[in-house]
């Protein structure tokens, strides 16, 4: 299902939105914020109007004016789901406040219904072609606001003993729709949908969905034939929530000089601040875990864009360090090692920590990046990343990460090698394969060549990853997985060796 359902909706959508013109928009396409429909288009024709230049071959348009001291629409009631036979009156309706007095935009599907542009949405003769998710979308100049989807269900009277009903569960969870024949129902057949394309294989008056990720949230249906043909469809939709974190970032390679340091890379999301825990360590790694070759005299320096925020060499004990190295689980150092570490309070934003070595030396280091909040924090790591010099055996790139919570998380994890060359890194990996470990150190899963896979460009466009050529030997992969202790290893398929990254987003 992943494969054939979910890319294509997510590649079109995401690059779609990208274009300001020229586009016609996917039947899944949905509204953004910043995006408004063009009233009255057909809804064979969908398009969006960006400012007031519409999308493909809609007119130019002048929408609502922007207010600048407005209240932004607010829904108050929600449209309901409704099951009902076929050539029943439906009607759909939402209560919202706001000044001015709002538009609005129903859809279907995600698409446009044409006319449809008032709080209540009517089907005088409901057939089984209506059946689908409805939802309508809210704006007055001073906001935006979207109301939660309503299904209609279509389905004669006796036909169903069951109805389909929707769902909300946690990443990594098992959703399961049934409907079942009512007494005297002739022989029927199935096929189910998943936000209005086949479900390849699923043709049972059953569906079940094991180890389901944020990539599952949207509509499922089935379509119910006899032998005259299509006689009713049910529809639900199902939700995936993710309650889990990443907390925690390590990257062990090799620090040289110039593009040759070791990096890990952050992004913090959220209403707040965030305490982080940085380290770079080196001879502990020798005196302790007895690695070979370590960086004697390590650097830490932490960056948001180019701007210094901190740098430390040689940790020096303190007792705050100390208690924060026991507040998240991470091995002791010893006071005098010239190891060096730092806690940082940090605004959300982009930051990158840099591992070099005094007077250019070089070795063997180690970068750790700690979540270092308590409770319910109020903004979360959503992307970890670390970059280094590969080479072979046990220099090749090694990222342990954490994902924390009582849900499973979904994650895009990439290895990049030959999508740093067009950033400047002449001498990056030619060609790379990650692969995934579990805290037992079994394999979970692998990848060598991303193969300009949809499902992973549009996910990557959706978290906001820079782009991989079409033709590339990077690698990616995504997965859901439950809490616990992972690592992920950049290596090249050819021993070969040079620069390469290794990427963590958070996929919700």
């Amino acid at each position: 299902m992943k494969n054939l359902l979910r890319p294509l909706r997510v590649f079109i959508g995401i690059m779609g939105s990208q274009l300001l013109s020229g586009i016609v928009l996917g039947e899944n396409e949905s509204l953004s914020p910043d995006r408004l429909p063009y009233f009255g288009i057909s809804d064979s024709l969908e398009a969006y109007v960006d400012g007031s230049a519409a999308v493909s071959m809609a007119p130019t348009i002048h929408m609502p004016d922007r207010v600048m001291n407005g209240v932004a629409p607010a829904i108050t009631t929600q449209p309901s789901s409704q099951i009902v036979a076929p050539g029943a009156a439906v009607t759909f309706s939402v209560v919202a406040t706001g000044t001015p007095d709002p538009v609005y935009q129903w859809t279907k599907n995600g698409r446009f219904i044409r006319g449809a542009n008032s709080a209540t949405l009517t089907i005088s003769s409901a057939a089984v072609g209506d059946a689908g998710s409805y939802r309508v979308d809210i704006y007055n100049g001073a906001g935006f606001a979207r109301s939660m989807p309503a299904t209609l269900s279509v389905v004669p009277s006796g036909l169903l003993s069951v109805d389909l009903a929707s769902q909300s569960i946690a990443t990594g969870q098992t959703a399961s729709f049934s409907v079942a024949p009512g007494a005297g129902a002739a022989a029927l057949s199935y096929q189910w949908y998943f936000d209005g394309l086949a479900i390849s294989g699923a043709t049972s008056a059953s569906y079940t969905l094991a180890n389901a990720g944020t990539w599952a949230t949207g509509f499922y249906s089935v379509k119910i034939s006899d032998s005259t043909g299509v006689v009713a469809r049910e529809v639900a939709t199902l939700s995936v929530v993710t309650n889990a974190r990443l907390s925690n970032l390590s990257a062990r390679g090799m620090v040289g000089s110039n593009n040759e340091i070791l990096i890990v890379g952050f992004v913090t999301a959220g209403s707040g601040n965030k305490s982080i825990l940085l380290r770079g360590v080196g001879p502990t790694l020798g005196t302790v875990f007895n690695v070979s070759g370590v960086l004697a005299t390590p650097t830490l320096t932490l960056y948001s864009h180019q701007d210094v925020v901190a740098s430390n060499s040689g940790w020096g004990g303190t007792a705050a360090l100390t208690a924060a190295f026991t507040q998240v689980g991470a091995f002791a150092l010893p006071p005098s090692s010239v190891d060096a570490a730092l806690l940082e309070s940090l605004s959300p934003g982009v930051y990158t920590a840099h591992v070099t070595g005094a007077n250019s030396s070089s070795g063997v280091a180690l970068a750790e990046l700690y979540d270092a909040d308590t409770g319910t924090p109020a903004s979360n790591l959503v992307n970890i990343s670390a970059r280094a010099y590969v080479a072979n055996g046990d220099n090749v790139l090694i990222a342990g990460f954490v994902v924390a919570g009582p849900s499973s998380e979904t994650v895009l994890i990439r290895g990049i090698g030959p999508g740093l060359r067009g950033m400047g890194i002449g001498n990056a990996l030619r060609n790379t394969q990650v692969t995934l470990f579990d805290s037992t150190g079994t394999q979970v899963t692998a990848n060598a060549g991303w193969g300009n896979d949809p499902w992973i460009a549009g996910c990557g466009t959706q978290v906001g990853a820079f782009a991989l050529a079409r033709d590339s030997d990077d690698s990616a992969l995504m997965v859901t997985i439950p809490p616990g202790a992972y690592t992920a290893k950049v290596t090249s398929t050819d021993g070969s060796t040079g620069v390469g990254l290794v990427e963590i987003y958070e996929v919700r």
